[in-house]
């Protein structure tokens, strides 16, 4: 969030307000999806269920770096 801040710094106003506000509903997408995933596979395996949830979180910020 801090780097599209960053790069938005030549932009004013509502535009600049709207990079933050996409890249926070991103995060909050991920740690919801995170866990969410998380509580579904934890019945059956905890360790399985923390493993797929780190790769779901790893993934998504690879993505958003491209």
């Amino acid at each position: 969030m801090a780097q599209s801040w960053r790069t938005a710094q030549p932009l004013i106003g509502p535009m600049r307000i709207n990079y933050l506000a996409q890249d926070l509903w991103c995060l909050m997408l991920v740690l919801g999806s995170s866990y969410a995933v998380y509580q579904f596979c934890r019945y059956r395996s905890e360790r399985l269920g923390l493993v797929v949830c780190l790769l779901i979180a790893a993934a998504a910020m690879a993505w958003h770096r491209l």
